[in-house]
């Protein structure tokens, strides 16, 4: 799944470059290249939080979720979901939180394993009382209005790079993820990983990757290569060399020196919101999501995707 094969290179090119570091890229009609999805939302442009394609249903297709983190009508940092199976047109959950506004770290969704509604993260990375980052979590089976966990971790207070929840090593808990973008000591990307079996007090990794510094996009870990795969996936949306989003995917089995993929995608660039791999049609594959919240055609907050 996903991974590029002898095949795949001798197909017809619509248009290549070379980036500097020697890394050929294709934009081809696949994968990436066929939109599956396009449509506007019940929301209002907005970006005052953070949106997020995440199952709420459990129905198995991703809905489309808020994070309100600032001006918000509760006074605290509220969750708003839209059904994919209303094509984004009806809300099924709005409600305030157990956690004040705040923007002193990154604020997700994350599956629960008590509930459909899915657990609300804040890590916080910086003006923490402990003087580490902090992991916060309320429970979707509470409504948000519970927290089940709030723990400094082995990470001190920084914020060069992407944090998140991601379940690295496989054994059913989600570990607490550090891509870190610039300011490195190997002047590479590197990716700093904390157990969360041991609550995130002990490094399971630290290395440096095959991709220098750069912040043209977005970073995530991914099942790319397989089914609870880490992947580490780069969709670059500004000063590509084909002139369209771009990904670029390090396997976690190289240890993140090699590179699995690399193409453009039927998305010209553009930095109108967030885009993410995200298995949307159920077939197995990660297909690469865009949640344009603001310049939208439709004046709502708009779901565009392409096919894996």
């Amino acid at each position: 799944m996903g991974c590029l094969s002898s095949l795949y290179f001798a197909t017809p090119a619509l248009g290549s470059a070379l980036r500097s570091e020697g890394h050929s890229l294709s934009a081809r009609q696949s994968p990436y290249g066929t939109r599956i999805l396009d449509t506007g939302s019940t929301f209002g442009q907005e970006n005052n939080g953070v949106w997020q394609l995440i199952d709420a249903t459990n129905d198995g297709i991703p809905d489309l979720a808020y994070i309100k983190t600032s001006f918000t009508g509760t006074n605290s940092v509220e969750v708003h979901i839209a059904s994919s199976s209303s094509n984004f047109q009806t809300r099924i959950f709005e409600a305030g939180t157990t956690f004040a506004e705040e923007n002193d770290g990154t604020w997700l969704l994350v599956p629960s394993k008590n509930s459909e509604l899915p657990d609300l993260v804040f890590i916080k990375t910086a003006n923490t009382p402990s003087g580490r980052v902090e992991v916060h979590i309320a429970s979707g089976a509470s409504s948000y209005r519970t927290r089940t966990q709030e723990t400094a971790t082995v990470f001190g207070n920084e914020n060069n790079g992407v944090w998140s929840l991601y379940d690295y090593d496989g054994d059913g808990i989600l570990d607490l993820v550090y891509i870190k973008t610039r300011n490195t000591d190997s002047g590479r990307v590197e990716v700093h990983v904390a157990s969360g079996a041991s609550t995130y007090s002990r490094f399971i990794l630290q290395t440096a990757t095959t991709f220098a510094p750069e912040n043209n996009g977005f970073w995530a870990l991914a099942p790319y290569s397989s089914r609870g795969a880490a992947d580490l996936v780069y969709i670059k949306d500004a000063q590509t060399g084909t002139g369209q989003i771009e990904v670029h995917v390090a396997s976690k089995a190289s240890g993140y020196q090699a590179r699995i993929f690399e193409a453009g995608s039927a998305f010209a660039q553009e930095a109108n919101g967030v885009w993410s791999l995200i298995d949307y049609n159920r077939d197995g594959v990660l297909d690469l999501s865009y949640i344009k919240y603001q310049n939208a055609g439709t004046r709502t907050v708009e779901v565009h995707v392409a096919a894996g």
